[in-house]
């Protein structure tokens, strides 16, 4: 596990050079009141760089052990686990525009708490009803940042 953190870390902060090269050659615009178009780009490039050279230092500095060799921790369920989060992402990517933002967050932060092994159901509802609730109002009034609604009319008229 230690070589594969070690291979992750580097390429993703090779990644990251390309994301920051590419955001700094985004035009600049600036409206009153607002955050600029590489706004969030650049935040995204700090917490990828942040993370990433965390995850080499810790990968660097890790003694391999028993407990946290290659042979310990691979397995089906991890496979499977891993193929079942990015169907639930693709998934939670198609239904985004047609049903919006609270309709789909909502299930999708619930299935990723029951796939990562939360068991109480009071916990994944609150849980999955409270951050979808935040990031919207954060995103909405914090950022000023619309997120999709959805398309109830088409949808229900379908139906009709």
């Amino acid at each position: 596990m230690r070589r594969k953190n070690i291979i992750a870390a580097v390429a993703i902060i090779l990644l990251t050079v390309v994301y920051a090269t590419l955001t700094a050659q985004l035009p600049t615009r600036s409206l009153p009141d607002t955050p600029g178009p590489t706004f969030f780009p650049w935040v995204n490039i700090f917490l990828l760089l942040v993370l990433s050279i965390s995850l080499l230092i810790s990968s660097i500095f890790t003694v391999k052990t028993v407990e946290n060799s290659d042979e310990f921790h691979e397995g089906p369920r991890k496979t499977k686990s891993t193929v079942i989060a990015f169907i639930s992402f693709i998934l939670y990517l198609i239904l985004l525009p047609s049903i919006g933002f609270v309709m789909a967050t909502i299930p999708f932060f619930a299935a990723m708490m029951v796939l990562f092994s939360e068991k109480r159901f009071l916990q994944i509802i609150i849980g999955s009803i409270t951050f979808t609730v935040f990031f919207y109002i954060l995103f909405r009034y914090g950022f000023n940042i619309f997120l999709p609604t959805g398309n109830w009319q088409n949808l229900l008229g379908a139906f009709s």
